[in-house]
């Protein structure tokens, strides 16, 4: 499992996300959860799921949505695929959970590179070995990026800012 952390100024880390691989080749990107108590009273668990059979489908609240049938993410994989999107604002706020647990490998982001603007956004992609992600736009700046190369299809995690105009 892998860890996207973000790093604050003082050094207090706090867990934005995790990428888990099944056994079976499904791929998870899963979301860290609000940690303020309403949040956690109604439980949102949201995520996004390459399934091994190349089903694809983001999931929150116990509702799955913008379901897709893809090539399945195993040895055969190509080219790229983008898997799952969310708004880097989120990193700012207070109620994220502090990082803890066992982790193979993390992406940490440093806090400074996220502004705040809703132009930001950390992606996850599956993409074949030498393969890049997919972007917004072509003018889309990538201020960090991690890959995970443990195993085929590789996992890409990216902080991306789409530029203001196009």
């Amino acid at each position: 499992m892998y860890g996207i952390v973000l790093t604050r100024p003082d050094g207090d880390k706090r867990l934005f996300g995790r990428l888990r691989r099944s056994s079976n080749g499904d791929v998870y990107a899963i979301w860290a959860e609000d940690q303020s108590p309403r949040n956690l009273a109604i439980g949102s668990h949201p995520h996004a799921s390459y399934h091994a059979d190349g089903r694809l489908h983001s999931k929150t609240y116990d509702r799955a949505a913008i379901i897709r049938r893809l090539q399945t993410p195993d040895k055969q994989f190509r080219d790229n695929q983008p898997m799952e999107a969310t708004n880097a604002d989120r990193a700012v706020s207070p109620t994220l959970p502090p990082f803890a647990g066992h982790f193979d490998d993390v992406f940490e982001i440093p806090l400074g590179l996220i502004t705040g603007n809703p132009n930001q956004s950390i992606a996850v992609d599956v993409v074949e070995p030498g393969s890049v992600p997919v972007r917004a736009t072509r003018k889309d700046t990538v201020l960090a990026e991690k890959v995970f190369r443990d195993e085929v299809p590789w996992i890409v995690v990216s902080l991306v800012e789409t530029p203001d105009t196009l």
